[in-house]
Parts: C-alpha cells; sequence; structure tokens
C-alpha cells in the first residue's frame, strides 16, 4: 500500500485546482466590463418613452436546438480551455486550429474547447491512476497507472489526428464524383461559381460542404483563385490541390473550364483505382501478423490438442 501522506498529498492538490478553478470562474462571472456598463447605460437613455412597453410581456419558451453536447458540454469545454489559452503558445495553438479546420472542426470545436477536452482527460487518468496507485506498489499497479497517464496526454491528439484523416479519406474518395456533377453542370451552361454551388446544395458530403464554404467565400468578396486555395488548405490532399492547380491555371491561360473538369475527374478515378489497388497488394504483409499470432495458434491447438495426450503417453515411458 502506497503511504497515506501521498494520497492526502494528491488529494489535496486536486483540492487546490479545483478551488482555484472556482474562484476563478467565479470572479470572472461577477466581473462586468465598462464598455458594457456605459452602453447599458446609452441603450437606458436613447430609449424612448413610447417604445418602452406599457405592460409586461410574455416571453414564450424557445425550442432547445442542437445537440447535448453542443449546447451543454461544449461551452463548459470552452470556458475550461479559456483559461489554459492565455497559458499555451501561439504556435501551438496554430497548430491545433489547422488540425482542427483539417478535421473539420468536430461538434463544432475549437482551440478553446479542445484545451478544455485536454485538460478534462488529463484529470480522469490522473485520478484514476490515483485509485490504481492506491491499491499498492505492485509492479502491474504501477504500468497501469502509469499508461493511464500516458493515454490522457495522446488520447486527445489521436483522436484529433484520425478524425482530420478520415474526413481527407472521406474528400478523397468522393471528389472523383464531384468533379463528374461540375463537368455535367459546366456542359450544360452554367459557369464555374454556379457549378460549385449546385454541387454544395445538392450533395451532403464533405465535398459538397468545402464547395460550399467556397461559394460563400466568393460571395463574401474573395477572389476565385483565395477561395479555391483556402479549400485546398483546409483539407490537404494531393488531389485536391492538383484540381485547384489546374482551375486556376485554365483560367489563366482561357482554357474551357468544362473539359479541364472532365480530364481531371477522369485523371482522379484513375488514381482512386490505383490507390485501391495499392491497398489490395498491402492486404497480404497486414494479415501476416494476425495469421501468425492468432490464427495458427489456434489451428495448432484444435489440429495437435488432441494428440497431445497420446504423445506424453508415449514418450514418458522412455
Amino acid at each position: 500500500m502506497l503511504p497515506i501522506n501521498f494520497l492526502f498529498i494528491s488529494a489535496s492538490l486536486l483540492a487546490v485546482i479545483a478551488g482555484a478553478w472556482i474562484l476563478f470562474v467565479g470572479f470572472r462571472w461577477f466581473q462586468v466590463n465598462d464598455i458594457s456598463e456605459r452602453l447599458a447605460e446609452f441603450v437606458e437613455e436613447e430609449l424612448d418613452e413610447d417604445f418602452r412597453p406599457s405592460r409586461r410581456t410574455e416571453i414564450a419558451p424557445r425550442d432547445l436546438s442542437g445537440s447535448f453536447f453542443s449546447r451543454v458540454i461544449s461551452p463548459r469545454l470552452t470556458a475550461i480551455g479559456q483559461f489554459f489559452l492565455r497559458l499555451t503558445p501561439m504556435g501551438v495553438l496554430n497548430s491545433i486550429e489547422h488540425r482542427l479546420v483539417i478535421a473539420g472542426n468536430p461538434y463544432g470545436m475549437g482551440a478553446r474547447g479542445f484545451l478544455g477536452f485536454q485538460f478534462i482527460a488529463i484529470i480522469i487518468g490522473f485520478a484514476l491512476a490515483v485509485a490504481v496507485f492506491s491499491r499498492g506498489t505492485a509492479r502491474l499497479n504501477m504500468v497501469t497507472g502509469i499508461l493511464l497517464i500516458v493515454s490522457a496526454l495522446i488520447v486527445p491528439s489521436l483522436w484529433l489526428l484520425r478524425a482530420g484523416r478520415r474526413r481527407q479519406e472521406a474528400v478523397r474518395k468522393g471528389l472523383p464524383d464531384a468533379l463528374d456533377m461540375l463537368s455535367v453542370c459546366a456542359s450544360a451552361g452554367l459557369g464555374f461559381d454556379q457549378s460549385l454551388q449546385q454541387v454544395g446544395e445538392q450533395w451532403g458530403t464533405e465535398v459538397g460542404h468545402e464547395f460550399s464554404r467556397t461559394v460563400t467565400e466568393l460571395n463574401m468578396g474573395l477572389t476565385r483563385q483565395e477561395s479555391l486555395r483556402n479549400m485546398a488548405d483546409r483539407v490537404e490532399i494531393i488531389e485536391l490541390s492538383t484540381f485547384v492547380s489546374l482551375i486556376i491555371q485554365a483560367e489563366q491561360l482561357g482554357m474551357s473550364i468544362a473539359e479541364t473538369l472532365h480530364t481531371q475527374a477522369e485523371q482522379m478515378r484513375m488514381f482512386r483505382r490505383f490507390r485501391a489497388e495499392e491497398q489490395i497488394q498491402k492486404i497480404p504483409t497486414k494479415m501476416l501478423f494476425p495469421i501468425a499470432f492468432l490464427i495458427f495458434p489456434s489451428i495448432l491447438v484444435v489440429v495437435l490438442g488432441p494428440a497431445i495426450p497420446t504423445l506424453i503417453t508415449l514418450f514418458s515411458g522412455f
């Protein structure tokens, strides 16, 4: 068993951290900004008596929209991450923001929400490790506690990395079909921007979402080259970067957008077939370890298991 002093120090440290956080949130909650006070006074002074309600206004109940995570959990994580945002270097924040953009900002999470998520994971991992250490100083308990702490440190980053790769793969798979639709729309007489808008409205895939965001940036005043480059930076896959480069080059040289889209769609489909063949060629290598460590020992037990007593009886006479 671990000494009582170690457990007392650990519990005291957790209590101090929790108390400091409660005090910090409490002071921030009751703190009123001077600008907010002046703005409230200005609104009260400028509000005419004719526009003030003469009777009590009944407020209709508002339906809750959004998931439980976006309404309850995400604001709490953002509030926690706001504190650690001031202690995090700017380079790390930019890296987190970039990875969140590649992952599509899952659950509407920003850099502050992700920092809060990491903090909660570390607290949970540390609490579980303390609970394991309290059971004794055996080797298994020590290894389990260390693994819990390490897992709490790396699991949020691994989750974000996996979400980004999953989204990149979804864009990579859906890009050839999207380019076919763009080619059809361009051949029907629509412009490139209108074709992007049609595909973005009709398709609910990751490619459609990216096209819709690109059209939104175009409507906000960005040039076509800037919006397309932003789309390539948000996904970071070679296929989309190549597509953006060809569209920009075709626009600069005055080439036909419809022919460029049709040729690019054929090339994307060919690359997708080559990538599928590459994955098929990797299957024997990936199956080597499961066969050697899982399937083959089971076969040996099933085949040689009944013969083991006979072999022991046979060789025991020598």
